[in-house]
């Protein structure tokens, strides 16, 4: 009898033993069914779009390696071509993996080199390991000055417009008598559109002239020469130029000007067209301090 229940217990243990496996083996293979070709043409009956069944292919190529078995013979493209599958999907069938993605010319993202200013227009000034960059403005008012001049000379003297920023003084502090500075210029411009003046302090502004017209020589346009810093830039990079100054900076008040239409006609106070230079341009203005 004892015999008897022993044997009983080994065979129900075995019983459990198969029945477990039996349903580990179900479970496997319901977790690692293929995508096949019969998957495609249900998908496809339902009426869902390519752009689904093609994710849901590249979905379970992800999942697993084999994750599916595609017949992509002769015969397996005629049925599926009969069930009016479209051939963006036959192409993803036929090869699973994601395209490559494409490369557009240009798009390339910018290296920014340590050594150079940041790929953004502007002047910068080096200050050791650091760029700074000069915060510039736009240049659009004009005087006329030298009237009195013109005046007791019966005007033999001409009179000249001057351009005006406003402050007294830079918000950019340049603390180096003999800085370099890095020209990073608009598409289209070189190192030669711009120039290094000295400016005037006058009251609450800056000036610098832009042009004459009247007295003997009559008129004439650009940036009076005197005012103008000599300088020679080195080309480093696309759109980039190293300026060194040919000599040291006295304290006082500067700025890199690029001037826009500077052949402009302009009208004196008194009426009568008259040459003048124009106004309009960006000055990137700073200090060189005490």
């Amino acid at each position: 009898m004892k015999a008897y229940w022993t044997m009983l217990g080994i065979l129900a243990s075995c019983l459990f033993a198969f029945t477990a496996c039996f349903a580990s083996a179900q479970e496997n293979t319901s977790l690692h069914k293929r995508f096949t070709n019969q998957d495609v043409l249900e998908m496809a009956k339902l009426g869902l779009s390519d752009d689904v069944i093609i994710a849901k292919i590249r979905k379970a190529c992800e999942e697993r390696a084999d994750g599916v078995s595609f017949d992509t013979s002769v015969e397996g493209l005629k049925a599926l071509k009969a069930a009016n599958v479209s051939e963006s999907v036959i192409k993803v069938m036929i090869n699973p993996a994601p395209p490559a993605p494409a490369i557009v010319a240009g798009a390339n993202p910018i290296t920014i080199d340590p050594g150079l200013p940041p790929p953004e227009v502007g002047v910068y000034w080096r200050d050791q390991s650091q760029f700074v960059l000069l915060q510039g403005q736009m240049v659009s008012n004009t005087k006329a000055g030298g009237k009195a001049g013109s005046m007791f000379t019966y005007g033999l003297r001409g009179q000249h417009w001057d351009a005006t920023i406003e402050g007294h003084t830079s918000k950019n502090v340049v603390r180096d008598r003999k800085p370099v500075f890095y020209l990073y210029v608009p598409e289209g411009t070189d190192s030669s559109d711009y120039v290094l003046l000295k400016l005037n302090q006058k009251g609450d502004r800056r000036e610098f002239q832009i042009g004459s017209f009247g007295g003997v020589t009559g008129g004439k346009s650009g940036v009076k020469k005197d005012k103008e810093v000599p300088f020679h830039a080195e080309h480093v990079g696309i759109r980039i130029y190293k300026v060194a100054l040919d000599d040291a900076l006295n304290p006082g008040e500067y700025g890199f000007f690029m001037g826009t239409g500077i052949s402009q006609t302009m009208t004196a106070s008194r009426g009568g067209s008259r040459s003048g230079g124009a106004a309009s341009g960006r000055i990137y203005d700073f200090s060189i301090p005490e």
